[in-house]
């Protein structure tokens, strides 16, 4: 590696809160290698706080299932044409996408086109939905990056190189606090059971599914008079939106900018939308009910093309049923509540979960992700910049 000596321009593309972080840890790792990197794209906070110079904030890419995404198609395109000349004004060579297929699969194929080399940052879930997608891959994507072990294989006999890197949850659950501290640090009672409820971090989950969950809380604590809640709001989220279904609410939730492992670390139980939240959840060791109701078009086409037989990251990665799911219709307080009440007030139960739940870090291997995923993504550049170098003598 050349190290510091290398000037160039990355463009990083994140369309979510999860990506956000992911992305923002990457070039930490990455600019203390290559501190002449100038880095730019699509991210948030966390992002810009990294020293990224965002060009489109990423809730503006925010979209959940096929209907929803379709429905940003033309705000998407007008987005990647300008990115595109970004990052031909800029003479970038390289491109990082992170998660968000629905916009960055086909961002790919431009970028592809416009001579860049992609880098993808999370694999598509096609492992488990519409595997002919790893054709579209081959073609699209240069390198891609995976979290979790068996994705590696998967892509590997399909001719797409794939790089294992870790998960980087696995870093941030270490430095957690212990539950009594999480509380405190919270403004919690740690004497009062406690439920999380994350309903993601992205406008349409929150409107389908935190009703259902405040429903659920209600019922909760019909049984559990002292039981106490709390909602940690992803930065992708205005609070104004959560705070006014509170409003039609009968129950009380704590709401918590961000730190959604510090809420999980202080509660016995919670209910929490599918995706990397189930992770977070799992890696706390906080047992869990997994919810996922999207637009029934959407709900419709997921059934027809899956092809594992969970919906939760957890279980996927467990490779059987651990926590219990409910999807669509089955999204029901009473249900929700039941299930949740279960680990609640049997100790037993609950403790037999978290035993499974503490075989996740053997599955998910290592730390230091961000810094394999940013060590990838400097191979890249530095083979890039060694190709454009003249030969001496010419």
């Amino acid at each position: 590696m050349l190290g510091g000596e290398i000037s160039a321009s990355l463009l990083v593309v994140a369309g979510e809160a999860s990506g956000d972080q992911l992305g923002a840890a990457l070039v930490r790792a990455l600019l203390v290698d290559l501190p002449k990197v100038e880095v730019y794209g699509v991210g948030g906070e966390h992002m810009r706080a990294a020293g990224v110079e965002t060009v489109f904030d990423v809730r503006d890419l925010n979209a959940v299932g096929a209907v929803e995404v379709v429905a940003k198609i033309p705000q998407g395109l007008r987005m990647a044409y300008r990115l595109l000349r970004e990052a031909k004004q800029r003479q970038t060579r390289v491109v990082v996408l992170i998660d968000t297929p629905g916009f960055n699969l086909s961002f790919a194929a431009l970028a592809k086109r416009a001579g860049l080399c992609v880098v993808f940052y999370v694999s598509p879930q096609i492992w488990a939905w519409r595997q002919g997608r790893v054709k579209k891959i081959r073609r699209r994507v240069d390198h891609m990056l995976t979290l979790f072990p068996f994705e590696v294989p998967f892509y590997t006999q399909a001719g797409v190189k794939a790089t294992y890197v870790g998960h980087p949850l696995v870093d941030r659950v270490a430095a957690l606090p212990s539950p009594e501290q999480a509380a405190a640090q919270l403004g919690l009672d740690a004497s009062r059971p406690t439920v999380a409820l994350l309903p993601g971090s992205r406008s349409q989950e929150i409107h389908h599914l935190l009703p259902p969950m405040l429903g659920a809380l209600a019922c909760m604590q019909q049984q559990v008079k002292s039981l106490q809640a709390a909602l940690p709001v992803a930065p992708t989220i205005d609070q104004i939106e959560i705070e006014r279904l509170l409003a039609d609410s009968p129950v009380s939730v704590a709401l918590v900018p961000g730190q959604s492992l510090e809420v999980l670390r202080a509660s016995q139980v919670a209910l929490v939308t599918s995706g990397t939240a189930t992770l977070e959840a799992g890696l706390v060791g906080t047992p869990m009910v997994i919810v996922y109701q999207v637009h029934a078009l959407t709900a419709f086409l997921v059934r027809l093309l899956i092809r594992v037989p969970y919906i939760g990251l957890v279980n996927i990665v467990a490779e059987k049923r651990v926590v219990p799911e409910f999807v669509q219709d089955e999204v029901q307080p009473q249900t929700l509540a039941t299930a949740a009440l279960h680990y609640l007030l049997d100790a037993k139960v609950r403790a037999d979960v978290q035993h499974e739940l503490a075989q996740l870090h053997h599955k998910m291997g290592p730390g230091d992700g961000a810094k394999r995923a940013a060590a990838c993504v400097a191979a890249c550049l530095t083979e890039i910049k060694a190709e454009e170098a003249p030969v001496p003598g010419r």
